[in-house]
């Protein structure tokens, strides 16, 4: 692979590929963790790198909480078949069916085996730091990343476990792991859960406050601690996901500024994706890699590709909407940024197919990314929180201007052209079944009829997997 890529998954190849199960397995006492990976700084790095390809693992965002199991829960794709499995159970809500609770299950022991790790290691991040293993300076942005993966995937199993927020944020959600003992923690309220997400999320914010991000932007180099920052939960990516989370806690105060802030001190080191780059017929820029915030470096990319989206897949078992609610969702504006080139005619297809995560035959820096934080997010959550109607709509027209659309009339209905966005932006990136669930949405298009009078009522509560009720 290319140099110029990420040093953060280059260097936890050899160990986290070929060690990272044992070295997960045993028990934060014993010698092989202390003196073999916390007393040496390159096998420190090594086991940081485990936690982000843990994230990039399918299971979690390398797919089904980005472009599958999470899409067909938004009703993004018509049922299909995923080799031997039934994918209809998803989009029918059916959560307890037997591969539905199955792909469920493995998403909540995949992520709590991924926050067990990042417990290990912030548990011995510090010691590392006092015996000059690292420099404090660089100690602190590994606690600070880590910190804040532990509270996305929290934030993320609350969102997909817990209850509609805005109805239920008393109910019982699921439990918070702060310490890697061993020992089971109580299942929480959804409040309770969220405050610790805050909690961990502002913290991480402090300990990135010297991010090479913020002085620098987003560079490729050799320097393992300023290379690929937006493929690591840098200052930027954590102010995002405090604005996403405090718009779920309905905080709407506290999102719009930290929507606002992280725009204002960032937005000059994440440029809006250029028309020129995105028209490219051969280089599209398909994922609009300025904008991305945070993205995991996902080495299994274009194998996801050719399972559920290449067109050379049959009918039955391509993931892809019918083609008249395709037309409407995008109202039919085909010259919108995120049509050009993601979504072509051909490969035997006489409909489009989704082309976001193809491969391409040029080397670019944005390659095997998933994206995960945008930049549009942070306009589309301005545009939703702003208290001055002219305001938020210039927010809102600033981010359909940057996808090639008009500005929208002084009379638009926000909150329904926000929604629009919403279905538009995040195709394959897991965000969308989340905006309905934290609007409560009950008139979701569906999936499995083209028809556009056709809608579902989303069942929301995904239940806990019996390998969590089972054991309490």
């Amino acid at each position: 692979m290319n140099s110029r890529y990420p040093v953060v998954f280059l260097l936890g190849a050899l160990l986290l590929l070929g060690s990272c199960k044992k070295y997960l397995d045993v028990q934060p006492e014993t010698s092989y963790t202390e003196n073999q990976v916390y007393n040496s700084e390159s096998a420190l790095i090594q086991a940081f790198n485990g936690l982000y390809l843990d994230l990039a693992a399918r299971p979690l965002y390398g797919s089904f909480l980005t472009n599958s199991v999470i899409e067909l829960m938004a009703q993004r794709f018509k049922p299909v078949v995923d080799g031997s499995q039934d994918m209809s159970s998803f989009v029918g809500y059916n959560y307890t069916a037997l591969h539905a609770g199955q792909m469920l299950d493995t998403i909540w022991r995949k992520a709590y085996g991924t926050i067990l790790a990042t417990n290990v290691f912030l548990s011995k991040i510090d010691n590392s730091i006092a015996a000059n293993v690292v420099s404090e300076a660089n100690g602190k942005l590994l606690k600070g990343e880590a910190m804040a993966i532990r509270g996305m995937l929290h934030f993320d199993l609350l969102r997909l476990y817990g209850p509609v927020y805005s109805t239920g944020n008393g109910s019982p959600a699921i439990p918070y792991y702060t310490i890697a003992d061993g020992k089971m923690q109580p299942i929480l309220s959804a409040a309770e859960v969220l405050e610790k997400v805050l909690a961990d999320l502002t913290t991480a914010k402090q300990l990135l406050a010297a991010d090479p991000v913020i002085t620098k932007g987003v560079v490729f180099e050799h320097d393992f601690y300023s290379s690929a920052r937006n493929q690591r939960l840098n200052y930027f990516a954590v102010k995002a996901l405090l604005a996403r989370a405090y718009l779920w806690a309905g905080r709407t105060g506290d999102a719009h500024a930290e929507a606002q802030s992280a725009i204002t001190e960032g937005e000059q080191w994440f440029p809006w994706v250029e028309a020129d780059a995105v028209n490219n017929a051969s280089n599209p820029d398909r994922v609009f890699a300025p904008e991305i915030l945070f993205g995991v470096y996902n080495p299994q990319l274009y194998n996801i590709y050719d399972k559920f989206f290449n067109p050379a897949l049959t009918d039955q078992s391509i993931y892809v909407p019918y083609e008249s609610r395709f037309t409407e969702l995008f109202e039919g504006m085909f010259q919108d940024y995120r049509v050009v080139q993601t979504w072509l005619t051909g490969g035997g297809k006489s409909y489009r197919t989704f082309y976001k995560f193809a491969p391409q035959a040029t080397k670019n820096t944005w390659e095997f990314v998933q994206p995960l934080v945008r930049k549009s997010e942070l306009y589309l959550i301005l545009a939703e929180t702003e208290t001055d109607p002219a305001k938020a709509l210039d927010f809102l027209n600033t981010e359909r201007r940057r996808r090639g659309l008009a500005n929208l009339p002084g009379t638009a209905t926000l909150s329904l052209e926000i929604r629009k966005e919403y279905q538009k932006e995040f195709w394959g990136e897991g965000q969308i079944f989340f905006y309905y669930k934290r609007i409560n949405a009950n008139d979701v298009p569906m999936a499995d009829l083209p028809y556009p009078w056709a809608t579902v009522e989303p069942v929301y509560k995904v239940p806990l997997p019996l390998s969590e009720t089972t054991t309490r």
